[in-house]
């Protein structure tokens, strides 16, 4: 039976086996796991890749949206706007630097937050908006972040599931004050472990993050040689949640085909459009002017229970990310909600599911995944 994984690290890890293997014999024999070259190093390459003037890397994407809040001075008693249909680290992270999340429903093609539902949710405890760019489409960040402006909010993007979107030529994660990218290995640039990073124009915030990773010190406090300094100098409350030499090695070599990455991604997704042109099953959108880098590949069928078990039987993968959603999980049942709420997140978790989409997929697998399913919307 052939047999189609949502992933295949290692298939992934052979096919770069040369410039993986160098960069994690290059840190060994250096013998500097902490506080080396390579952390610098792979920030400036990233930040040079999206286009933004600052990268400071963390050790997830979910520390990478602490950082990032932490560095905004938001904090007990700010209000941050974000979607119920994501992650728990998107909501997580509010409540973890002591704001209050305040969801807001989302757009039923790209499942992306709902520009026409965010001013109603404006409070005067309202610090930021936090859209998140679900499955790889941009959120409406031309509306969001003209409101964002009118009301003197901070806009922080979300865009662990989008490296390599745009719209109208902008990338992803130059639209906000602050923007967040998961190096997860699902990822789209995915460690051999975990890692994230926050981009940033002002060097100033760029300045608190690294404190704010890095223990509260400058990082030229960590990387002095005078033999006789070495005194701490914490000017902030700071955490440990710094990316490691190892991880920042690696994601040096992989950095380079980040592109082939992303491309291989969208090719599987055009393929996909092109043969299920005519299913009864609901395909992803990519509206006009954006650039969709699919982290995921969701469909939606009303009968996606039976579907999924079908694939399965056929060998194949398939996924349901973030269901059920946020407020209807057991941690947030304090907080009131329950069905009916978020009427158009609801509906999506009902039917959404995801088919594998990842770089490592061979034509022989799509072919297969291809075939199954058009059996299956008959």
């Amino acid at each position: 039976m052939i047999t189609v994984p949502m992933y295949d690290h290692a298939a992934h890890y052979k096919q770069y086996r040369n410039d993986l293997d160098e960069a994690r014999h290059r840190v060994l024999e250096r013998g500097l796991l902490d506080w080396g070259p390579e952390v610098p190093a792979f920030e400036s390459e990233f930040a040079e890749w999206l286009g933004s003037a600052h990268a400071v890397t963390t050790n997830s994407g979910t520390a990478a949206l602490k950082v990032a809040m932490l560095s905004l001075g938001i904090g007990p008693g700010d209000e941050v706007i974000t979607v119920p249909n994501s992650d728990i680290s998107s909501t997580s992270a509010i409540h973890h630097v002591g704001a209050k999340a305040v969801w807001v429903d989302v757009e039923a093609d790209t499942m992306n937050l709902d520009p026409a539902l965010l001013e109603a949710a404006i409070t005067p405890r309202t610090k930021a908006i936090l859209p998140v760019h679900m499955y790889g489409h941009p959120a409406d960040l031309p509306a969001i972040s003209e409101i964002a402006t009118n009301h003197g909010l901070y806009l922080i993007e979300d865009a662990c599931l989008a490296l390599g979107a745009s719209i109208d030529g902008r990338a992803v994660g130059l639209w906000g004050h602050a923007s967040c990218f998961s190096f997860a290995p699902s990822k789209h640039l995915g460690a051999f472990g975990n890692g994230g990073v926050v981009v940033t124009n002002d060097p100033e915030v760029a300045e608190k993050m690294r404190q704010f990773a890095g223990y509260g010190q400058p990082r030229e406090r960590h990387y002095r040689t005078d033999p006789t300094g070495g005194f701490l100098e914490h000017r902030v409350e700071g955490l440990n949640e710094r990316l490691d030499e190892l991880q920042a090695a690696m994601l040096r070599a992989k950095l380079p085909h980040l592109h082939e990455f992303i491309w291989s991604r969208r090719n599987h997704a055009e393929v996909y459009r092109s043969s299920w042109g005519s299913l009864s099953f609901e395909l992803p959108v990519e509206r006009l002017g954006c650039v969709h880098s699919y982290r995921n590949y969701v469909l939606r069928a009303e009968n996606r229970d039976r579907v999924r078990t079908a694939l399965a039987d056929a060998g194949i993968a398939t996924g349901t990310p973030y269901v059920p959603p946020l407020h209807l999980q057991p941690v947030y049942q304090s907080l009131g909600y329950g069905p009916g709420s978020f009427p158009v997140t609801e509906a999506a978790a009902q039917e959404l599911f995801s088919v594998p989409v990842s770089p490592e997929l061979t034509s022989v697998q799509r072919d297969h995944l291809i075939e199954q399913v058009k059996a299956l919307s008959d």
